[in-house]
Parts: structure tokens; sequence; C-alpha cells
């Protein structure tokens, strides 16, 4: 609550698809725990925070609590999995049905732990950061009859032996938030990570790498259960139809579902760019740009995420960054 966390967001998105969300909270000096025990499916694990600990380590402390209290419930069962979320970061409810599948999936080639998809989302929700200092994808699932545990400031999992690489995402909306709570919690954050002598100086320098950020649009959609809090924060739900759109590719490449969803009256493929007519030329989208494309400006560059640990996009995510950069939307489906 104090810092405006999507956290309400972020458990109910968890609860469509788990048994029960286990949640490691201090009593802290908000009402966070009375707004926790209000979303169905979600029990409480009482905690103190160690705030003593540095460089974020109480993060994966209170990550292996909740753990815990989750594999004396359900640890001895073969089959049984768990899905780890930060209270800033939300599942898409298009996931839901891969991700099961992937469970499955993973389970019967003899993998412990499923990486997902990153979506950050930088100061707007329709702004996602590719710089190199932003991880692509990121373990957050794992199978409960192991010895894997959350470490370091619990951006991740260790001890897993082999991992299983999904499309489905993680939505991540801890740097878009109302601005005093956002100050609020980056120097709050500093201090679990930095000594006091040392902390303006590591704000700072923060301050000034964050402005270096790279960015590309996004006009997907989000999950459904962050609609309230977009619109609370007067920010764009879905971007309005536009009459028409022109896309040079071949429309097999991509699912039926996802192109259903085109935020256009008409959609129009075509085999080539000469077959586009004058008027769509303009914002016509290149689903296979060449360098000249580039040169002219006729599409978007630097579309993929610059870590080197970043897998190249679906073609559907493609398609999304290409249209979203023509400021062509998309629907939820109706």
């Amino acid at each position: 609550m104090k810092y405006d966390y999507s956290f309400r967001e972020s458990f109910t998105s968890l609860s469509h698809i788990s048994e029960e969300v286990y949640v490691a909270l201090d009593k802290g000096d908000d009402n966070s725990l009375e707004e926790s025990q209000k979303i169905p499916g979600v029990k409480i694990i009482p905690s103190t925070w160690d705030m003593a600990l540095k460089k974020g380590l109480v993060l994966s402390v209170e990550t292996n609590k909740a753990l815990e209290a989750l594999r004396k419930d359900h640890g001895q069962e073969d089959n049984a999995w768990g899905i780890y979320l930060q209270a800033d970061e939300v599942l898409h409810e298009d996931d839901y049905e891969r991700l099961i599948k992937d469970i499955e999936e993973a389970q019967k080639t003899g993998c412990d732990a499923i990486s997902f998809r990153y979506f950050h989302f930088w100061q707007t929700h329709h702004h996602v950061a590719v710089s190199k200092k932003w991880y692509p994808h990121e373990i957050r699932a794992i199978k409960l009859k192991t010895n894997i545990e959350s470490w370091g400031d619990a951006q991740g999992f260790r001890n897993q032996t082999k991992v299983f690489f999904t499309e489905a995402r993680i939505f991540h909306y801890g740097h878009v938030r109302e601005q005093d709570s956002y100050k609020e919690k980056i120097r709050d954050m500093g201090k679990l990570y930095h000594e006091a002598q040392v902390l303006e100086e590591k704000l700072s320098k923060g301050q000034k790498n964050a402005s270096k950020n790279k960015c590309i649009e996004y006009f997907g959609t989000h999950p459904l259960v962050m609609k309230e809090r977009i619109l609370r924060m007067n920010d764009i739900w879905e971007l309005p139809e536009v009459s028409e759109v022109a896309i040079v590719g071949d429309p097999k490449k991509y699912s039926p579902a996802l192109l259903k969803t085109i935020g256009a009256k008409k959609v129009s493929w075509f085999a080539t760019s000469s077959e586009v007519p004058r008027a769509l030329k303009k914002s016509m989208v290149l689903t296979e740009p060449g360098l000249f494309d580039y040169l002219f400006k006729r599409a978007e560059p630097g579309l993929e995420m610059k870590s080197k640990l970043h897998r190249k996009w679906s073609d559907d995510f493609k398609l999304i960054f290409q249209l979203s950069s023509r400021h062509v939307g998309f629907r939820h489906p109706s």
C-alpha cells in the first residue's frame, strides 16, 4: 500500500491459476495485511523482515520463507509446482492455458524450473524497457520436490538442474506508479542494498542510469486485472481503432487469436511493399524489414531487447511491437 505496488493485481492474477497464494508479510506500517486478506485464496505467512541485511538479501530470505511454507504443505507431491511473483509482477490471463501446458511439458521432459518472458514497463504502461540491464527472462516457476531456492535479491533461483523456457509473460509494473510513492519506494529500496554513507551517491548514479533507458512502444493488451489501475492513473487502456492498417508479410506466421484482436476496422495483407496503396504506405508495417527500410524510416529499428541473454521475440510478440510502433493497438477479446 505504502509504495503503491500492484500487489492486489499480482495476487489476483496468480490466484486464477493456483490453488493458494502464499505471501510472506511483515506487519509493516500500512494496511497491506488487511487488503491482502480480502483476496480469495491468499494465505498469509507472518514474518518480520530483517532490514539490517544489505544487498537486497532480505528479499530472498522472505521469498524462501513463503517457499518453505508451500513445501510444508505440498513439497512431497511429485507433480507439485510453485509459481513465484513479486508484488509488482502480474500474469496475463491469455497465458494461463499455455502455462498449464508448459508445466506439464516441463514435468514430462525432466525440467525442474520454468523461465518466463519479461515485459518491463518504464514510467508508463506503454513503454517496455529494452536496455542491457533489463533481464529478458527469469525463473518464475519451480518444481517443489527439489532443493531449488531463491537467492541474492530474489531476482531468480538457484540449484535448478534443467530449465524450460516458456513464452508466458511476466508483466513487470514496478516502475509505473504514482510519482510520490515511486520516489519513496526507490529511496527505501536503496536502503536494502546500500549502507547509509553511500546511499545518496548510489541513488544519484541510479537516477542518471535510468535516464538513459532505451524503450520501445507497447500497445498490446494488459492483464484484465490491471484495467482499473491503468485507468486510475489516467493511462490508455486500449487505443482507438484505426480505419485500416497495411501489413507486408505472411499472415499464416501468426496465431489467429492474435490477428483477431488487432485494433483496426480493416487489416490488409500484402506480399510486398510495392503492392501497398499510396494512402497506406506511410503507416504500413513491414514484418521483415531490410536495411533500406530502416534507412528510409519505413520500419522501426531496435525492437529486440539488448541483453545478451535475450531470446528473439516470437512472431506474435514481434508483430505486437511492430504494430505498436505505428500506434496500432490490440483489443481484449469480447
